[in-house]
């Protein structure tokens, strides 16, 4: 089984990449194969909108930019699980963390209108853990939330979490709870690799 870890913060050092580093050895102690995707550390283009908005993405789910956005995509079919971590940036998921969802987004999301009933989104049936990490007041942590949930949703057919799939847990972290929180975070990373097993 494998757990792949997204971060979506610049930083090699503070309180995100505690966080990540936090789930990576949580996960690898619990017995799972596991990878951090730091998506700063790659190209990937903003979408072209081609043809009218809708490309390759949209019939053979994969994306026409010299990037490295169809290689990223093929960690996330190897996966099992994944955990979301990002800083909240005015509100939101940072900007690499957007335009490679987006990305993501328009290749898994739209294999839900193929006749063939057996390509299914790389997400479809995977738990998820969402953490995310708001500076200054604190803030933004909510929405953040609920865009990488909506976007979860999108690209897993929209179903609901059941059965020990869909998303896991919500880990909301600041500076003045960050010690329990990061805490919270391994006891959930760890629980979601033992309902893998």
């Amino acid at each position: 089984m494998k757990v792949l870890i997204i971060s979506g913060s610049p930083k090699s050092e503070g309180l995100i990449h505690s966080l990540v580093q936090a789930a990576f050895e949580t996960a690898k102690g619990a017995g799972a194969e596991t990878e951090i995707l730091k998506l700063t550390d790659h190209k990937i283009e903003q979408c072209r909108l081609c043809k009218d908005g809708w490309g390759s993405c949209r019939t053979e789910h994969v994306c026409v930019s010299s990037d490295e956005f169809n290689s990223l995509q093929t960690k996330f079919e190897e996966s099992d699980a994944f955990v979301y971590i990002t800083p909240v940036y005015w509100g939101d998921m940072t900007e690499i963390y957007k335009v490679f969802f987006d990305k993501l987004r328009r290749c898994q999301a739209t294999k839900r209108w193929n006749e063939d009933e057996n390509i299914k989104s790389f997400l479809t049936d995977k738990p998820s853990i969402i953490a995310a990490s708001a500076g200054g007041s604190g803030n933004g942590i909510i929405n953040t939330f609920t865009q990488i949930e909506r976007m979860i949703g999108h690209m897993a057919g929209d179903g609901m979490p059941k059965d020990k799939k869909g998303i896991f847990d919500y880990i909301a972290v600041n500076r003045w709870n960050k010690d329990y929180k990061i805490e919270s975070l391994k006891a959930a990373v760890k629980q979601l690799v033992n309902n893998l097993k």
